[in-house]
């Protein structure tokens, strides 16, 4: 188009503007509200926009007008643009079947002729109050009589809703609304000025994904003095423990290789405290009586504990007596050990390697008097080759300077004056590190930030050849799973100066491959795929599956390098046969939504990058946002279409083809001091996974350890993977990218191979900047090619985080069972014993400053004020610690029990995943998750448990509509549902059973129980019992429904009743059972009773699993619980009881 037609164009747009504004100068009160411009492809959202003036006025003369250029053309009825609320007593221009309408409450006026796709076409409906009609390009259409509308303030263009309506794509140019009648003449003249596209500003309705725009600092001057937490109780007396006193070197784990050895004694000393530098420290011989024996792998702080410097920080306000000052200052490392020999007596032509595989934050190492480099980032390895520095046979020395984050920030220390405080602060900007250390709402801040040797340091010794991290794809060709494809990559570095014959092997179970290279000096590498080696197609795979959907099987890889027939290098690792797909509704390049199947593996054979997760390709939709296909990606076999679009836009996992109901929790820290050994943390996967969890999530990295991924491969957790970068237009952004991808670099070649990790987030709560965003999309893309990278954690194809307060149990069946939630929470106070082993006697009741420091806070994200005040309503104000614990845990059971049976209710339907915020504590805390940091469960953890069981039954809220779920790969039949309706004084108001089935991985839907009748009495009890068709018990559950609040206080007065309990034991392999039997012996349901374990001096057995717990009994029931724990059985043991109306009781374990 010329410029002088484009001028003219514009003039006449300008010009129909005026006029409106002329138009309407004196019609009532309103003038013309627009011109609006939007463009809105199908599949982004629409645009809500409030009115300038007054609302439009439900009587009297309106119009509406603009221009419409629609993409395509649909069926049905399309809604363009108008006021009001589409769903109905709106006022709409909308299209049926293609052809211009006007939707006015109940009364449509149609036109004729479809709109042809691309070309402008101006549409208006104009009323006179009486009558409207119906405009197109200027000439009259149609006409009817005008219905009832309501008074409207917001302007709608492409709403997404009412549903059963397709939705618009296409321009809309110039719409306005208004308060008069246009005339004909009038409607002639906008007709006539024909938009300019090269001149419109359009509006999108589907925008890319924003940059950050503002930050947060943390805690930026001290605090005041006067709001600092204060105890009734003094600190404690710091208690030290015996060094590690075992040999300097022992034998590494086979999967750092067959000649590897981890430097275990090791001592420590702050940097100030010594004037020497590492030439003079890291020398054999020197002086280093006066340092501390450290504790490593551990923490600067931990070492510090151990020793008998400061108090254990777990309890009460000891933390406090520690000073920041631990954060400021650098810090020496130590070890000397005499380096193994070689087998001729020297170093027999082997090569040396020293691995630090964890170092916070920044380290420089040295050996034998010579600096061998620096390290920086919590999480790469630091890789040093020794070979001629170190001395075989002789006393050899390492030292290491360790340095802090640089922007530790200040802490915040939580009370009932300081409140909540601001979660982390500076030290966002040093990521890749534990950013929480810094402190947040579920943690206080660490003295010393997490510095220090927190992973072990190994000595490896190889030949000529060592090999790499490998990489293991597994593929699944055949829909019935009766084969697995896989290909072992095995890195290779030829570490002379010389080509060298190498042989490189890989087995695992009968799987044997190899192949004989001439390896050039360098890196190189070798691949074993099956379409050279057959015996890679692995007929009848034993596959890995998350908890629930099979069994956690794991291979032994073997890799071994060897050099003109002797071996040079060997590696032990395990892989789990499985692979990941991702439903996932993306965005095309024509603006279309389409829901896909993505399978990662596939595109990486293909040679192809299928999705686009920058912040252009992150695109609004309706009900949130989501990734873009990438022109490959549209017309790519590995980007299926998926027929059922009902989870749209949210994310579906699958797992060897079969869809997994992601049920799980957020790990903030796995511990606030890293003490993060196979046996601190097996405990915590073992509960999880017996809580029928099957997916876990590493909240911002803070837990990337190798032990973390080992157990969650074993116990069927999969995991959803954060880098070290926190929420958008919050925390600050991570300054060091090249630091933080070169990190990232080297944990996704590190872990790649486990198959618990599902996929990798970018960032908690927000897209990375663009340069960090795009870098670790490349680098997931190029490193590991299998799994899903999203910059967020949450939003994108995902649900918005929270709500992290108490909420009414129904809303989680209604108001929050939607899509895949990746952070839901509620109070979750621990159990009585608990409380008191981490909080001081006189600080335990009422609430103090104690509790606020140990995460109770009646303000901020998780504001226990309306846990209180529920509690307070329905039950009660508490009138002592016991009386709140009580409450509390009948509170803990109802809510979280809630929060999973509805996401059941609507599964594949509404909801495809669920995760507590959250299920691992990282210290003695009040709130959120459902264990304690001491191994005890709460009632918390039961209605986990109980609403996440693989076959399970439930009634849903507010409908009471009973369901059976079955989370099983079989399907369920002829199975019988019974359910009773008791009076909380025992009587039975109803008993019916009902016959369901449940399709494989289902929810069925049953009948609707109606208790209007039983309700009359305020409070019932129904129970819920599912056997199968041969009479087996599968599920059963109890709900204390009551009418209102103050229905609900009726529990306050149901009398105790007397529960027998006898206990047995016997031992088990490695274990003691000891079996509990329950019977309640009076009239009335006995509600959460709570079996406690204890040894002969009373103080609880744990870690303890326990297969049931916070038990309700009807009149006469009874029920068997067995209770598991590590060791030999404890003489004098005993099973306490006590519950919501039960009378306490105890029993000696026979």
């Amino acid at each position: 188009m010329s410029h002088q037609i484009r001028r003219i164009s514009r003039l006449s747009l300008l010009a129909s503007c005026a006029l409106l504004v002329a138009a309407s100068a004196g019609a009532q009160t309103s003038s013309v509200q627009g011109p609006y411009n939007a463009d809105l492809p199908r599949g982004g959202d629409g645009l809500a926009k409030p009115l300038a003036g007054s609302p439009l006025p439900a009587q009297g003369p309106w119009s509406l007008q603009g221009w419409i250029s629609p993409t395509t053309v649909s069926a049905g009825r399309v809604v363009v643009a108008g006021v009001g609320d589409p769903a109905g007593g709106g006022r709409f221009i909308v299209l049926e079947d293609g052809a211009p309408a006007v939707s006015i409450g109940s009364t449509t006026v149609k036109g004729s002729g479809a709109l042809k796709p691309g070309a402008w076409t101006h549409v208006a409906a104009v009323s006179d109050g009486a009558k409207v009609t119906l405009y197109v390009d200027g000439a009259k259409v149609g006409e009817g009589a005008a219905s009832p509308v309501a008074s409207a303030s917001t302007v709608q263009l492409g709403p997404r809703k009412p549903a059963g309506t397709a939705p618009f794509g296409g321009r809309i140019a110039g719409f306005t609304a208004q308060a008069a009648a246009l005339t004909p003449a009038e409607l002639k003249t906008l007709a006539a000025a024909k938009p300019d596209p090269a001149l419109t500003v359009y509006e999108p309705g589907s925008p890319s994904w924003p940059v950050q725009v503002r930050q947060m600092y943390g805690q930026v001057t001290p605090q005041d003095a006067w709001t600092r937490p204060r105890s009734k109780a003094p600190f404690s007396k710091p208690v030290a423990v015996a060094p590690y006193a075992g040999p300097a070197l022992v034998a590494a784990p086979p999967t750092e290789g067959a000649d590897a050895w981890t430097l275990k004694r090791w001592s420590l000393v702050e940097a100030p405290k010594v004037g020497d530098g590492g030439t003079a420290l890291s020398r054999p011989g020197y002086d280093a009586k006066a340092w501390y024996a450290a504790t490593v792998p551990g923490t600067v702080l931990t070492t510090l504990v151990d020793r008998g410097v400061y108090p254990d920080p777990d309890f009460g306000l000891n933390n406090t007596a520690i000073p920041e000052s631990l954060n400021k200052q650098d810090y020496w490392y130590r070890a000397e050990f005499v380096a193994p020999r070689g087998e001729d007596g020297g170093q027999d032509g082997r090569h040396q390697q020293l691995v630090f595989k964890g170092i916070n934050y920044a380290a420089e190492i040295w050996l034998n008097g010579e600096k061998l480099g620096d390290l920086k980032g919590a999480f790469i390895r630091g890789q040093f080759d020794v070979t001629g520095r170190l001395k075989p046979g002789v006393a050899n020395a390492v030292a290491v300077k360790v340095s802090p984050p640089p922007h530790p920030g200040l802490a915040h220390e939580e009370s009932l004056t300081a409140g909540v405080g601001e979660n982390g602060g500076m030290q966002a900007l040093d990521g890749p590190t534990f950013i929480a250390s810094e402190g947040w709402d579920w943690i206080p801040s660490v003295r010393d930030r997490n510095t220090g040797l927190w992973q072990d340091v190994v000595l490896r010794s190889t030949g000529p050849v060592r090999i790499g991290d490998s990489h293991v794809v597994t593929t699944l060709p055949k829909a019935d799973n009766s084969v697995a494809d896989v290909e072992i990559t095995v890195p290779v570095e030829n570490l002379t100066g010389a080509a060298v014959k190498t042989t490189v092997r890989a087995a695992f179970d009968d799987v044997a491959v190899e192949t004989t290279i001439i390896l050039a000096p360098g890196k190189g590498r070798v691949v074993f795929s099956p379409a050279d080696f057959p015996q890679l197609s692995v007929k009848n795979p034993k596959l890995w599956w998350p908890n629930g959907y099979g069994a956690q099987t794991l291979y032994g890889l073997r890799l071994l390098a060897s050099v003109d027939g002797k071996p040079s290098d060997q590696k032990d690792s395990r892989i789990g046969l499985r692979q990941m797909t991702y439903e996932l509704s993306l965005m095309d390049s024509k603006g279309e939504l389409r829901r896909v199947e993505v399978d990662y593996s596939k595109a990486r054979q293909l040679g192809q990058d299928v999705t686009d997760g920058s912040h252009e390709g992150v695109r609004k939709v309706a009900d949130g946002w989501a990734t873009s296909l990438t022109k490959a990606g549209e017309t790519s076999p590995a980007a299926k279409d998926v027929p059922d679009t009902g989870l749209t836009p949210y994310l579906v996992i699958k797992v060897n083809g079969v869809k997994i109901a992601a049920r799980g929790g957020n790990w903030g820290t796995d511990d606030w001091r890293k003490r993060v050994s196979r046996e601190r943390l097996e405990p915590y996967f073992r509960l999880h996974k017996d809580a029928h969890l099957n997916t876990i999530r590493n909240w911002v990295g803070q837990n990337t350890e190798d032990v973390f991924y080992d157990l969650a491969d074993e116990y069927g957790l999969l995991v959803l993977n954060d880098f070290w970068a926190s929420t958008q237009d919050y925390q600050l952004e991570p300054q060091d990218v090249p630091l933080f991808l070169k990190n990232a670099a080297d944990v996704i070649s590190r872990y790649r191979n486990h198959p618990s990790i599902a996929l990798w987030f970018g960032r908690n709560e927000g897209v990375p900047q663009p340069i960090l965003n795009e870098g670790l999309e490349a680098l997931v893309h190029d490193l590991d090619g299998t799994r899903w990278y999203t910059g967020s954690s949450n939003r994108v194809n995902l649900q918005n985080s929270g709500p992290y307060n108490y909420r009414e149990p129904e809303t989680y069946f209604t108001e929050h069972a939607k899509g895949f939630s990746v952070e839901v929470g509620t109070p979750s106070f621990p159990t009585l014993e608990a409380f008191e082993a981490a909080v001081p006697a006189p600080d335990r009741w009422p609430i103090s400053d104690v509790w606020a420091y140990h995460d109770w806070h009646p303000t901020g994200n998780g504001a226990t004020k309306t846990f209180i005040d529920a509690m307070t309503a329905k039950l009660g104000a508490p009138t002592s610690l016991e009386d709140f614990e009580r409450k509390a845990q009948l509170m803990n059971y109802e809510t979280h029990r809630a929060i999973f049976e509805g996401m059941n209710q609507e599964l594949w339907t509404r909801s495809s995943g669920r995760l507590l915020w959250m299920t691992q504590p990282a210290w003695p805390s009040t709130m959120w998750q459902i264990l304690s940091h001491d191994y005890d469960t709460h009632a918390s953890y039961y209605g986990t448990q109980k609403g996440s069981e693989i076959v399970h039954v439930q009634m849903s809220q507010p409908d009471h509509r009973l369901a059976l779920v079955n989370n099983g790969l079989t399907p369920i039949t002829g199975a019988s549902l019974r359910a009773r309706v008791v009076g909380l004084d025992g009587a039975v108001l109803a008993d019916r059973t009902s016959r369901i089935d449940a399709a494989a991985d289902s929810t069925a839907l049953g009948e609707t129980l109606d208790l209007s009748g039983p309700l009359t009495q305020g409070a019932v009890v129904v129970r819920l019992d599912l056997a199968a068709a041969d009479g087996a018990p599968l599920s059963s559950n109890l709900y204390w429904v009551a009418r209102d609040a103050e229905g609900e206080r009726k529990l306050s007065a149901m009398a105790a009743q007397p529960v027998s309990i006898a206990a047995a034991s016997t031992v088990a392999g490695a274990e003691t059972v000891v079996t509990v039997a329950l019977a309640n012996t009076g009239s009335a349901p006995a509600l959460n009773s709570k079996l406690t374990l204890v040894d002969a001096k009373g103080a609880r057995i744990l870690p303890a699993y326990y297969a049931d717990n916070y038990v309700s009994l009807l009149p006469g029931e009874r029920r068997t619980v067995e209770i598991r724990y590590p060791g030999e059985a404890r003489a004098g043991a005993k099973v306490e009881l006590r519950g919501w109306n039960v009378v306490p009781a105890k029993t000696e374990v026979r």
